[in-house]
């Protein structure tokens, strides 16, 4: 059964990287055309990106990186996506949008990565309280044993990407309560975001 959904997995990469003449998949291009219309900075990235399964959203395959081992110790990242590309496997194409894919970007973006970092550095205890309880990447990360310095790291990007990306509704960006420099450094990344220019 594992080698059928490797398959099917690859299968949904070559398509996505597939040229329109071929046989292509519709709504990865889709997807990818609202994506770098409306968050050019993606281009730069080139990611391959196709639709998978397994839990959660989605998966990002970071240049240079495998994936955890199998249970019979082999790398589980997709064949499909060389070690020198970075990928995004789609798991819920229902529920994910272009947003979420740039949202996914984010992740491996070294610009989104200094604006979340000095975002961090500025955090008063009440946004950290509010993280806490509304960044869903902050319980997880600590569910799956990470520490709580790396919880806080991944609940700040996920703030991030809420107010960048409209990952968050409106409501829990103002909770935030973010302040002038905060709310400047934000913009910057959104602006970066919009137009794949750094200010």
């Amino acid at each position: 059964m594992a080698t059928v959904n490797a398959l099917a997995r690859d299968a949904e990469v070559v398509n996505a990287l597939a040229p329109e003449s071929s046989n292509s998949n519709p709504y990865i291009e889709s997807l990818m055309s609202k994506a770098q219309a409306e968050y050019p900075f993606i281009n730069q990235h080139k990611p391959v990106v196709f639709t998978g399964t397994g839990p959660g959203y989605a998966e990002i395959w970071p240049i240079g990186e495998g994936g955890a081992p199998d249970a019979q110790g082999n790398d589980t990242r997709p064949s499909a996506v060389p070690i020198d590309k970075f990928g995004v496997e789609i798991r819920r194409p229902d529920a994910f949008t272009h947003h979420d894919l740039a949202g996914e970007v984010l992740h491996i973006d070294p610009y989104a990565r200094e604006i979340s970092d000095k975002l961090a550095k500025t955090l008063s205890p009440a946004q950290i309280k509010t993280l806490q309880t509304q960044a869903l990447d902050y319980q997880a990360s600590l569910d799956e044993g990470q520490s709580a310095e790396r919880a806080l790291q991944n609940g700040t990007d996920s703030a991030v990407r809420g107010y960048v990306v409209n990952q968050w509704p409106e409501q829990l960006n103002t909770n935030m309560g973010y302040q002038p420099v905060q709310k400047a450094l934000l913009e910057s990344l959104k602006g970066y975001a919009k137009t794949g220019k750094k200010p």
